[in-house]
């Protein structure tokens, strides 16, 4: 009897570490992408530096979470949206605002893709 009960509590644990795991993934990418949807649409009225302080801002937060999303995901993977994430300061402004457009679509679809490939493991 004391086995059934070590092994139901070992499938709560697994199923609480797969959900809050998933929880905490989606979150974090669904921030970074807001962020980056805000940093566009203020890169587009002109204002380079309310973009630059959301891209400051933006950094920090994926800095101090990047640590998470690799315990769950590739570190490559992870590494591949940080390195976009930082080289997107040096877009802004009046000669690479297209650029910046590109730079931006292209780090939103690394994150939905490191969304997918978390949700298709677990």
């Amino acid at each position: 009897m004391q086995r059934i009960r070590i092994a139901w509590v070992i499938l709560f644990l697994t199923i609480l570490l797969c959900a809050a795991s998933h929880f905490a993934v989606l979150r974090i990418t669904q921030s970074v992408q807001e962020q980056l949807s805000q940093t566009r649409a203020l890169a587009e009225a002109r204002d380079y530096e309310g973009a630059q302080r959301s891209l400051r801002s933006l950094q920090a937060y994926y800095a101090s979470r990047q640590h998470l999303l690799e315990l769950f995901l590739r570190r490559e993977t992870v590494a591949a949206v940080s390195v976009n994430l930082h080289g997107l300061p040096a877009y802004v402004n009046d000669e690479t605002i297209r650029d910046l457009y590109t730079e931006i679509d292209k780090a939103i679809e690394q994150l939905r893709a490191m969304e997918h490939l978390f949700a298709s493991v677990f």
